[in-house]
């Protein structure tokens, strides 16, 4: 909470998205490093895109520093030092919100300045005034001699993500409880404590994953799991997906039961929303149905619910060569017993498998949160492939566990 300039009382923003303060000329580069905050679940306010037009005021970057972004990102060049609005508008603001709000984070990254130089120090100090040695004090980030821009902007992004939680973990109501969005097939909205947008990483129309796409998803959930369990003992996290299942798997694999993260799922049906928690009453799945197939190659499983997936989990085992379908199936729409305990009977089933030291794949129908309990169950089950389906076939699978 903030005086504003009535004397009315004026709520912080406590979403962790930051200001991203830099001049015009390094816009590219900012762009990028937005990309990458997007991807690990911080998307960066960037006036160029976010003010309207005409809002490029005192009034429109004080109004986005407290009350519609949970940080700032200095871009520090020193094209940077010689903006009179960088200088005398955007870091004044930011510094005046944290001396009400100690932990909101302020990452100021040394691009073409070095703050052990002190030339370069005494620069940033004239040019910012009073608030100069407190940039310098707020520990910031430099590129790595020989150090790729993709790997400075990801170690920006994990420490831009460690620094916000801590705040958010003070700022949240209740403290304990976390609301995360991941969308790879549909825009964030901005009502979610953290917000992953994956589009880029997906080939929307063969729900495949671009190159490299993998390794990122993968240490963005890292980076935020860790960051999670350093701000909170036990946090409640709700997540709101819009994700290819095996994504979703992946998820719930990242997250899983030693990562003390208490995992709920938001589900739609038609037009009405509720929540599942992966803790609760379970409905035990019925026995699977196990098929030998021809080949020598994996066993696959087949989970589902609704119709099931029939000549298409089939027609993909031969393909693959298999040695065995297994089938688990509950009809109809899940409950969230249901829902629970076909996720834990699909853990065991790879569990099983992986005892027998056989290549596993498994595909999966039904909704994200069946995908992510699956996940969160599926300790010490070993590699296995899941497949995308692109609305005609399986597709290109991602290896969870390895």
């Amino acid at each position: 909470m903030r005086i504003g300039p009535e004397g009315e009382e004026v709520l912080l923003a406590v979403t962790i998205k930051p200001l991203l303060s830099h001049k015009r000329e390094n816009a590219i580069s900012v762009a990028r490093l937005r990309d990458t905050l997007k991807i690990y679940g911080a998307g960066g306010w960037k006036d160029t895109e976010d003010l309207r037009v005409g809002e490029r005021t005192k009034e429109g970057i004080r109004e986005a520093i407290f009350e519609e972004t949970g940080g700032l990102i200095w871009w520090g060049t020193r094209a940077a030092l010689d903006s009179w609005f960088i200088n005398n508008v955007e870091m004044p603001a930011a510094f005046e919100r944290k001396e009400t709000e100690p932990l909101y984070p302020i990452v100021p990254l040394f691009i073409d300045l070095d703050p052990s130089d002190d030339a370069d120090r005494q620069a940033i100090r004239t040019a910012l005034g009073r608030h100069g040695d407190a940039l310098l004090d707020c520990n910031g980030l430099a590129p790595r001699r020989g150090e790729q821009a993709e790997a400075f902007r990801r170690r920006v992004a994990r420490r831009y993500l460690r620094d916000a939680v801590q705040r958010l973990a003070h700022q949240g109501q209740p403290p304990t409880r976390v609301v995360v969005a991941m969308r790879a097939l549909s825009e964030p909205g901005g009502e979610h404590d953290l917000s992953f947008d994956w589009r880029k990483l997906v080939d929307g129309p063969e729900r495949t994953l671009r190159p490299g796409a993998i390794d990122l998803i993968a240490d963005a959930l890292a980076a935020a799991r860790d960051a999670l369990q350093a701000a909170f003992h036990s946090p409640e996290v709700s997540l709101d997906l819009d994700l290819p299942l095996p994504l979703a798997f992946l998820v719930g694999y990242e997250w899983r039961l030693p990562t003390r993260l208490r995992l709920a799922v938001e589900l739609r049906t038609g037009i009405s929303l509720s929540e599942i928690a992966g803790d609760g009453e379970v409905t035990p799945a019925l026995d699977p149905f196990r098929e030998p197939i021809s080949g020598g190659g994996p066993v696959v499983l087949a989970v589902s619910c609704r119709d099931g997936l029939g000549k298409a989990a089939q027609r993909y085992a031969t393909d693959v060569g298999a040695r065995e379908l297994i089938t688990l199936h509950v009809p109809g729409v899940l409950t969230a017993p249901a829902l629970r305990g076909l996720a834990r009977a699909c853990a065991r089933e790879l569990q099983s498998v992986n005892g027998r030291g056989v290549e596993k794949h498994l595909l999966l129908l039904g909704p994200s949160g069946l995908a992510v309990f699956a996940g969160v169950a599926a300790n010490a089950s070993g590699p296995v492939t899941i497949p995308f389906w692109n609305g005609n076939r399986y597709v290109e699978g991602l290896v969870v566990g390895v």
